[in-house]
């Protein structure tokens, strides 16, 4: 028998604070977080200013205005607090899961050990905990929460026919697609849903839904026209037809089999290289086990006639469509936040096989006591993961000694700690094994130019303007290269590089007018030091003071 509803929300809520109470003491982490939340100067506080900027420019590579206001929000009342933005983040995940419960006990779902099943695996499953702990990932459980408030008013809609259903409905569907694109899946599997409930194409219910679909594609084009020209750390590997097919299989594959087998978490999956499409053993048994499953839905959904497997599978296809790398955007070719939601679809149809092949209630039972049972202690290990940087990257270097990315990440941590024989091992490696990448070349060549070894440093810092010749960061620490060789008129000609790239960055503006200054050009230098102090750079005011002095 079902617990009660109120009995059951308290135990979700215990259940979630105890699988993730690690990320209550976590801070932010140097994998996305300074681009969304530590140097984004447009979240600082809520203004009309702020707001249309987040609403009307591109701020990163993802249309998100929503998560961006959350965040606003977050930090006017709180400050930059990388606890109040985990415990957000928490509190929504708990929310959402209680959210989920109220749609699926609308949906008349009998059976109270397919609830419970589905609710251990999005309340608990380990990976979800990218989405839940990882600061950036806000825009995943706010997203869910307005896609579940859409669902919910959906089905009120379905049962009372009331035109203020159906309004808050569109409504939450906005508001989740402009918290995270991956909504606009909303409106095809409504459609999914109504000719199944039907058991036919209605298209006076289906037309309802028209608005939604005009959302979808507009947010598609948007989301497009911001990924677009977005070159970082994508994958540039050509792939032929039949590794493309190969490796899409494999994707689909992890998505559906991972949720029951959660071991081995890494944050970054990187494309394999072309002639590891067909080699690698975890790409392989994922393509099997995805055709595997393919051939079981096709006996049981179309043989034996049971449909809802049929519109289960389908509607986690649609779910999963627009984050399938078919076209690389990224440089992982899978990604653990993407389970955020998904993670039902696989548990219900899995479920339902058992069902048709008569399974027992006691197997169920146990299958449902082994997961909470296992869960909750690999929930709360990954959340420790997301305690810092530190223990992220070096979580994926244990995972993967050749994460290139995480190497350079973590040695840029200790860049930024003046921790300099702790990163040049490991930006050194970096660059050994992504040699192509600028940003590795920069970070290196400043962990060099902090411990006397300059000329090797001017020697990365030009292969990384080779490889970007906009590289504002590289073309200023060559210029302060050649400050600590004592050649003035090289590290002004550097300087004034990076000035004509960005002419409004602060730290490039000090730099070019302290060398002004340096070389004896006092009324430039003046000039560029008033106009850094005007963006914000504290060192220039303290300089100009010990000027007047």
């Amino acid at each position: 028998m079902l617990l009660h509803k109120k009995h059951l929300s308290i135990i979700i809520i215990i259940l979630g604070i105890i699988a993730f109470y690690p990320v209550l003491s976590a801070g932010y982490v140097n994998y996305d977080d300074p681009d969304y939340i530590i140097n984004n100067q447009h979240i600082a506080e809520l203004s009309w200013n702020n707001i249309r900027h987040v609403f009307l420019n591109k701020t990163i590579d993802l249309y998100i205005p929503f998560t961006f206001l959350s965040y606003m929000i977050e930090h006017t009342l709180f400050g930059e607090n990388a606890h109040i933005t985990h415990l957000v983040n928490l509190l929504l995940h708990i929310f959402n899961t209680l959210l989920l419960l109220n749609i699926l006990l609308k949906l008349s779902i009998k059976n109270e050990l397919l609830i419970y099943l589905i609710l251990i695996f999005f309340l608990l499953n380990p990976l979800v905990t990218e989405s839940v702990c990882w600061s950036t990932e806000r825009k995943d459980v706010l997203y869910t929460m307005f896609y579940f408030l859409a669902g919910i008013q959906f089905l009120n809609y379905q049962n009372n026919l009331k035109t203020k259903s159906s309004i808050l409905c569109f409504l939450f569907f906005v508001c989740a697609c402009l918290s995270k694109p991956m909504a606009i899946s909303f409106p095809i599997i409504a459609i999914i849903y109504l000719v199944y409930r039907h058991q036919k194409f209605n298209f006076k219910k289906i037309s309802l839904l028209i608005p939604f679909i005009i959302v979808s594609i507009t947010i598609s084009i948007i989301s497009m026209v911001f990924i677009e020209g977005n070159t970082a750390q994508v994958s540039t590997i050509n792939y032929s037809l039949g590794e493309r097919g190969f490796l899409l299989l494999s994707q689909l594959g992890f998505y559906f089999i991972k949720p029951f087998f959660p071991i081995q978490q890494q944050l970054i999956y990187f494309f394999p290289s072309s002639s590891d499409v067909f080699q690698d053993s975890s790409i392989i048994a994922y393509a099997i086990g995805f055709l595997a499953i393919c051939c079981v839905l096709y006996y049981f959904g179309i043989k034996q006639k049971k449909s809802i497997l049929l519109f289960l599978f389908v509607s986690w296809i649609i779910f999963l469509a627009p984050i399938l790398q078919i076209v690389p955007n990224t440089h992982s070719y899978v990604n653990e936040r993407y389970f955020y939601i998904s993670i039902i679809f696989p548990v219900i149809i899995i479920y339902h096989i058992l069902i048709y092949i008569k399974a027992s209630e006691k197997v169920f039972r146990l299958i449902c006591i082994t997961y909470l049972i296992a869960f909750i202690p690999m929930c709360i290990k990954q959340s420790k993961v997301w305690r810092d940087t530190v223990s992220l990257f070096e979580h994926e270097l244990k995972m993967n000694p050749k994460n290139h990315l995480a190497l350079n990440n973590l040695g840029y941590h200790y860049n930024t700690e003046q921790n300099f024989h702790r990163s040049l091992p490991l930006l050194q490696k970096a660059v050994y094994l992504h040699a192509s990448n600028a940003m590795y070349l920069n970070n290196y060549a400043w962990a060099l130019s902090q411990t006397q070894q300059t000329d090797s440093a001017i020697h990365y810092l030009k292969s990384a303007i080779k490889i970007d010749t906009t590289y504002t960061e590289a073309f200023s620490n060559l210029g302060i290269c050649y400050i600590q060789k004592q050649n003035g008129d090289s590290a002004l000609k550097y300087f004034k590089k990076a000035f004509d790239i960005s002419p409004n960055n602060a730290d490039v503006v000090y730099n070019l007018g302290v060398c002004y200054f340096n070389t004896k050009h006092p009324s430039e230098a003046f000039e560029m030091l008033n106009k850094a102090k005007a963006l914000g750079n504290p060192k220039a005011e303290k300089f100009l003071k010990r000027l007047k002095k």
